[in-house]
């Protein structure tokens, strides 16, 4: 699921870690209000926060980078060939 909070688009769908480093996963769960539920998933994880809360305590987020797997490099290098 993808959001948008102040102009920035969020993947939802994948961990993200905030300017003070801290890492926070949705909890596919949501607020009376309908805004997403985020799980810090941290050593200093301790129950689930708003998005919004988040975002103004902690900074902006951005996604964790996602490794490639070996057989993406090696289609790419056959096709190259």
């Amino acid at each position: 699921m993808t959001i948008v909070l102040d102009g920035t688009q969020i993947d939802l769908d994948r961990a993200q870690t905030a300017l003070d480093d801290s890492r926070w996963l949705w909890t596919c769960e949501h607020t009376e209000s309908g805004e997403p539920l985020m799980q810090r998933i941290d050593r200093h994880g301790d129950g689930a926060l708003p998005l919004s809360v988040v975002y103004r305590d902690h900074g902006p987020l951005a996604p964790d980078a996602v490794r490639t797997p070996a057989a993406l490099y090696r289609q790419a290098l056959e096709a190259a060939s």
